[in-house]
């Protein structure tokens, strides 16, 4: 059989195809869509439009992105993930700290010591200048996860914003001792050299 005859008679069989099913060549690919995801009835659609969700976060489109979570919430209450991530999105889009902390105690309520629900706590305290409330919150997430630098980063943030920088300093060179070469570490060190600056 010569190619130009296999060409021929692969183009008839798809032109009978189209002819015999036209939707199944013109068709789109369907998958969940943020309009989709608002309509969302299903516990385990539910994950894929919390993805959605957050993708819509991190292009900074919070409106459409927290009204998917709140559907994705309704259907998935007891999820930790989904609500701190929901406080997350009032947090850092709407600026809604209310609602926020309300969200964050509730995924410290389905997990105690979620770590996302103490750092969102804790940087919302911070930014109320409530600084010994978000040192306690930071202290806490250092304390139950200890393999996470960026609680230790936090805690000594606000002790040398509260002025505590003595308090820092052993915090500081332990982010730096024991993550080397870590975004932490960089924040470490130049928290190091405005408290070293700041000594009389």
């Amino acid at each position: 059989m010569t190619i130009v005859l296999r060409s021929s008679l692969a183009f008839l069989a798809l032109t009978g195809l189209a002819l015999v099913a036209p939707g199944i060549l013109s068709a789109p690919t369907k998958g969940p869509s943020p309009e989709s995801c608002l309509a969302c009835t299903d516990r385990t659609d539910g994950l894929v439009c919390h993805r959605i969700a957050i993708d819509l976060a991190e292009k900074r489109d919070f409106t459409r992105a927290i009204a998917i979570e709140e559907r994705v919430l309704a259907l998935r209450p007891d999820d930790p993930e989904v609500t701190a991530a929901l406080a997350k999105m009032h947090q850092s889009g709407m600026h809604d700290g209310v609602r926020a902390i309300k969200l964050y105690h509730e995924a410290l309520y389905l997990m105690p010591g979620y770590p996302p629900a103490l750092l969102g706590l804790g940087e919302i305290m911070q930014g109320k200048g409530e600084m010994e409330i978000a040192a306690r919150y930071f202290a806490r997430g250092a304390r139950e996860n200890p393999d996470q630098p960026r609680f230790k980063v936090k805690l000594a943030e606000v002790l040398v914003e509260s002025g505590r920088s003595q308090q820092a300093q052993p915090i500081l060179s332990e982010i730096v001792a024991r993550w080397p070469g870590s975004g932490e570490a960089e924040a470490a060190r130049k928290l190091m050299s405005r408290t070293s600056l700041a000594r009389p």
